[in-house]
C-alpha cells in the first residue's frame, strides 16, 4: 500500500527519516505519540506510531486506513500529513505516521481556566481534537472515517473496528451495530454525537466516563445548551447538524472574531483593515495571553511581512512581544523585526521606531550591527522631519549595541549632519544623542570629537540646542582636560553667561562654575608638585654644604629673589608684569602643568583642534562634515 513498506524493513529506527524523541501522553486508541525531528531539515514533526504482532492485525488495518485518509485530505482544519511508514521492529509490524508537530486538546486546556480557557473552547470547537504550535484545532486520526453511503457493512471501517472506540463514545446506532440506521441517518449524524461528547470534556474538564456523564449540563454554558442537547438526540434523524452552531454564532467571541479575521485578511478590502486594526489593541486584553502569543503574533507578522495588514497592526505585534520572555521575544519577534526594518513602507518603519523602546533591548547585538543598523540608518537622510528624528531617537537604544568601527566611521557621520539639519529640535537632540553616546566611544574619540560637536552647538540659534550644548559639556567633563577648560571651553562659554535667555544664562554659569573649579584644583595640584620639586632641590643644594661653587645660589633662594624682584616690579607699575606671553614658558612648573593635564606627559600636547581628523575636529577650518577615520579603533 506505501511506496515505502520495505526495503527498509528489519533496519530498526536507524533507517527511519526521522528521530524520535520523547513520548507524549496520547488519547488516539493504539496510536503511540513521539515528538519527533526530521532529519532532512531538523524541523519539529510529530510521531505516531502503531505497532500490531502480524500486518493482517485489524488495529494495523484502522491505521492504514487512517493515513490514507489523511494523505488525500487537504484542508486547514486537518492534521498536516508529512510521512509515513511500514516497517518491521524486533517482529512486530510497525506502522509511522509523520504529521506537523502537535499536542493534545486535553494537556492544552490543563494550563488555562477561567474567562480566558471559555473564549479558547469557542474558538476550537468549530474544529478538532489536537493543538499545533499555534494553538490551532485540528482533526486527526481518521481510523474509522466511513463513506456514509456504503454498500454493505463490510465496506464500512465504522463496522470493523468499532470496537477501538470507547462505549461512552458511542452514538446509540453505533452502540448497538445498527448499521441500517447509521445509512439511513443524516451524513452528520454520528459525527454530531461525537461533537456532544466533546463539549461534555471540555466544558467539564474531565474525560468522559460512562455514557450517562453526558447528562450533566451544569458545566454546559447557557447560550449552548439547547444545541448541546439536540447534538444527542437518541435518534439519529433528530440530531442537529453541526452547521448550525457555527451559524447560529454561539461560540463567537472576540478571540474567535479576530482571529477568523486574521484567516480571511486576503479578502478583506482597505476599510475594513484599518478598522479592525485600530480595534486589535483595545480588544487584546481580553484575549488569553497564551492564545495572543502563539496564534495572533505568527499570524499578525505574516499579515504584516506580506502586504495584507496596514502599519497600525505593527503597534498589536509588539505589544504582544513584550509579553514574551527575552528570550522567546529573540526567538519569535526579533525575525520578524528584522524583515520589517528592510520594509520601503514609511508607515512600518514609522511604527518600528516610534515603539523601538519597548522591544529594542531585547536585540542581539550582533543582529543590530548586522541586520538592521543599516535599514534604519537610511532614515537620517529621510525628506520627512518626523522620520529623520525618530531614527536619531533610536540611536538612543541602537547605539550602545553597534561596534567602534561603524560608531565612528558611519554614525558620527550622520549625526555631525544633523547638527546642522534644517530641523531645530533635531539639532538640539543630536547633541543630547552624542553626549549619551560618549560613554560607549573610545577614549580617543572623545577627546577627538566632543568638545568641537558641543561648541558647535553653543552658536546655534535655537536656545535648547545651546543649552544642550552646555549640559553636554559638563556632563563629558572627563575628556575635557585643564588646557580645554582655559583655552577653549571658558572662551567659549563666556558670551553666554549674558545670553538674552534665562536657561541658556544658568546653564553657562554652571558651566563657567564647574570648570572654574576644575581649573581651582588643577592650580592645588600645581603648587603641590612645586612645592615637593623646591623642598628636592633644597634637600639637595643643604648636603653639598659649604662646597659649592661661589655665586652658584640654592634653587630656593632664587625663588625667593625671583618673588620678591616681581613684586616690587609690580608695586612700581601698579600690576602685574605682562609680558603678552603665557605666563610659566619653561619653568619647572609649567612643565608639572603640562603632566597633570595630561596624564603624566611632560611636553603640553597641543589643544585638541590642532590634532583633529575631521569636521568636529577641526571647526575653525569650515569644513562641517566629520569622517573620524580610525579615531575609534
Amino acid at each position: 500500500m506505501f511506496s515505502r513498506l520495505t526495503a527498509l524493513a528489519g533496519l530498526g529506527g536507524a533507517s527511519l527519516p526521522f528521530e524520535l524523541g520523547e513520548q507524549q501522553p496520547c488519547h488516539f486508541g493504539s496510536w503511540q505519540h513521539y515528538r519527533g525531528t526530521a532529519r532532512a531539515d531538523g524541523a519539529s514533526v510529530s510521531v505516531w506510531r502503531l505497532a500490531a504482532t502480524s500486518k493482517s492485525d485489524a488495529r494495523l488495518e484502522a491505521g492504514r486506513h487512517s493515513v490514507k485518509r489523511l494523505r488525500m485530505t487537504r484542508h486547514p482544519g486537518v492534521l498536516g500529513f508529512k510521512d509515513s511508514l511500514e516497517v518491521e521492529e524486533k517482529g512486530e509490524a510497525v506502522l509511522y505516521l509523520v504529521t506537523e508537530p502537535v499536542t493534545p486538546l486535553a494537556e492544552v486546556l490543563r494550563g488555562m481556566a477561567g474567562a480566558d480557557r471559555e473564549q479558547y473552547l469557542g474558538m476550537g470547537l468549530s474544529a478538532v481534537v489536537v493543538v499545533t504550535q499555534t494553538l490551532d484545532w485540528k482533526l486527526a486520526h481518521f481510523d474509522l472515517v466511513s463513506e456514509h453511503q456504503f454498500a454493505s457493512q463490510y465496506d464500512l471501517p465504522l463496522a470493523a473496528a468499532a470496537w477501538l472506540l470507547p462505549p461512552q463514545y458511542k452514538a446509540g446506532e453505533v452502540a448497538k451495530g445498527d448499521w441500517q440506521s447509521v445509512k439511513d441517518g443524516p451524513a452528520w449524524a454520528v459525527d454530531a454525537w461525537g461533537l456532544g461528547c466533546l463539549m461534555q470534556e471540555v466544558y467539564s474538564g474531565a474525560p468522559l466516563a460512562r455514557t450517562e456523564d453526558l447528562r450533566n449540563t451544569d458545566c454546559i454554558p447557557k447560550d449552548l445548551l439547547p444545541h448541546y442537547q439536540r447534538l444527542l438526540a437518541s435518534q439519529p434523524s433528530r440530531r442537529l447538524n453541526p452547521r448550525a452552531i457555527l451559524e447560529a454564532g454561539v461560540l463567537r467571541n472576540r478571540l474567535a472574531e479576530a482571529t477568523s479575521f486574521l484567516e480571511s485578511l486576503a479578502i478583506k478590502d482597505a476599510m475594513e483593515k484599518d478598522s479592525f486594526f485600530k480595534k486589535l489593541p483595545g480588544l487584546l486584553p481580553s484575549i488569553p495571553t497564551l492564545v495572543a502569543q502563539r496564534k495572533l503574533l505568527p499570524m499578525l507578522a505574516s499579515a504584516i511581512e506580506f502586504g495584507g495588514a496596514p502599519p497600525a497592526a505593527l503597534t498589536t505585534l509588539l505589544a504582544i512581544g513584550k509579553t514574551l520572555p527575552e528570550e522567546e521575544q529573540t526567538k519569535q519577534v526579533v525575525p520578524i523585526l528584522t524583515k520589517l526594518f528592510a520594509s520601503s513602507d514609511r508607515g512600518i518603519r514609522r511604527g518600528l521606531l516610534e515603539n523601538i523602546s519597548s522591544y529594542g533591548p531585547a536585540l542581539p547585538d550582533k543582529v543590530v550591527e548586522e541586520q538592521i543598523y543599516n535599514h534604519v540608518a537610511a532614515g537620517f537622510g529621510d525628506a520627512n522631519p518626523y522620520l529623520r528624528e525618530l531614527t536619531l531617537k533610536s540611536m538612543a537604544v541602537l547605539g550602545p549595541k553597534l561596534s567602534q568601527k561603524t560608531l565612528s566611521q558611519s554614525l558620527l557621520k550622520h549625526l555631525a549632519k544633523l547638527q546642522v539639519d534644517e530641523e531645530a529640535s533635531i539639532r538640539a537632540n543630536t547633541t543630547v544623542l552624542l553626549g549619551n553616546l560618549a560613554p560607549n566611544l573610545s577614549e580617543a574619540t572623545c577627546r577627538k570629537v566632543l568638545l568641537n560637536a558641543f561648541t558647535r552647538a553653543l552658536r546655534d540659534g535655537f536656545p535648547p540646542a545651546r543649552v544642550a550644548g552646555l549640559k553636554a559639556i559638563v556632563a563629558t567633563d572627563k575628556y575635557h582636560g585643564p588646557e580645554d577648560a582655559a583655552t577653549r571651553v571658558l572662551p567659549a562659554v563666556g558670551p553666554l553667561c549674558v545670553d538674552a535667555v534665562h536657561e541658556v544664562r544658568a546653564s553657562a554659569l554652571t558651566c563657567v562654575q564647574h570648570f572654574t573649579r576644575v581649573l581651582v584644583e588643577h592650580n592645588k595640584v600645581l603648587e603641590k608638585q612645586a612645592a615637593a620639586m623646591a623642598d628636592s632641590e633644597g634637600a639637595a643644594a643643604g648636603s653639598r654644604g659649604s662646597g659649592a661653587a661661589p655665586g652658584a645660589s640654592g634653587g630656593a633662594s632664587l625663588l625667593n629673589s625671583f618673588g620678591w624682584a616681581v613684586s616690587n616690579l609690580g608695586l612700581g607699575r601698579g600690576g602685574p608684569a605682562d609680558t603678552g606671553k603665557p605666563a610659566g614658558g619653561g619653568a619647572p612648573a609649567a612643565a608639572a602643568a603640562a603632566a597633570a593635564g595630561r596624564g603624566g606627559s611632560a611636553a603640553p600636547a597641543a589643544p585638541a583642534a590642532a590634532a583633529a581628523g575631521n569636521g568636529w575636529d577641526n571647526e575653525d577650518d569650515g569644513r562641517d562634515d566629520m569622517d573620524s577615520g580610525n579615531a575609534g579603533e
